[in-house]
């Protein structure tokens, strides 16, 4: 196959992708740092393609033509070990979690389309999630410690109507340092409304 570390920026890799994790078959040495989807795979056989490579890193990006599906940070070298941030009161590991509810309200909907009834806005969505994402933290921070949404990648799937309730699950996925990774979904009466990653970076309120 080709190799990742080798192969021009922007050239399809000789390697077969399957939905299996990892996605491609992996260098010797080499582990998935981050992994991104960004749609489930439709039609034919996808390809990967090496986007950044930078030192021991590398992104790979798995598309179908235009449409790209996963993006996949690898990296040389064994994984890192997580360890608690000393901002936090107790270690959280991959698969904590949280769920809540938010009324839909006429304070969080849009109505931008003439002539269609007003719904969720794709900002109030989003800043559920990070709301969601934030409660994971917030019962382990230590003395004068917050957290704040420092990165998206959200898609928003469904409508939600004033009266209707969302419900937005966020499952941490990475910790490292200060920053958590994690995973969000909304759905509204059972179907989906938005899923994807957001991220939370630990700040320190003491002056």
């Amino acid at each position: 196959m080709d190799d990742i570390w080798q192969a021009p920026i922007g050239k399809s890799l000789d390697v077969p992708v399957s939905a299996a994790l990892p996605p491609i078959p992996l260098p010797t040495g080499c582990h998935v740092e981050q992994l991104i989807w960004h749609g489930d795979p439709v039609g034919g056989a996808p390809s990967a393609r090496v986007l950044t490579r930078t030192g021991d890193a590398a992104t790979v990006r798995i598309a179908r033509g235009e449409r790209i599906i996963a993006d996949l940070k690898v990296r040389r070298g064994p994984a890192r070990t997580p360890r608690p941030h000393a901002l936090l009161r107790a270690d959280l590991r991959a698969g904590a979690a949280c769920t809540r509810l938010f009324p839909v309200t006429a304070a969080v909907t849009t109505d931008h389309v003439p002539d269609a009834e007003p719904v969720l806005s794709t900002p109030s969505l989003i800043a559920f999630m990070e709301d969601t994402a934030a409660d994971v933290l917030r019962p382990h921070f230590g003395p004068a410690t917050a957290s704040l949404g420092t990165w998206i990648g959200v898609r928003h799937t469904g409508p939600a109507y004033v009266g209707q309730e969302v419900t937005v699950t966020a499952v941490l996925a990475e910790a490292r340092g200060r920053r958590y990774l994690f995973d969000v979904r909304a759905t509204v009466d059972g179907r989906p409304a938005g899923d994807g990653q957001v991220a939370q970076t630990l700040v320190s309120l003491a002056p």
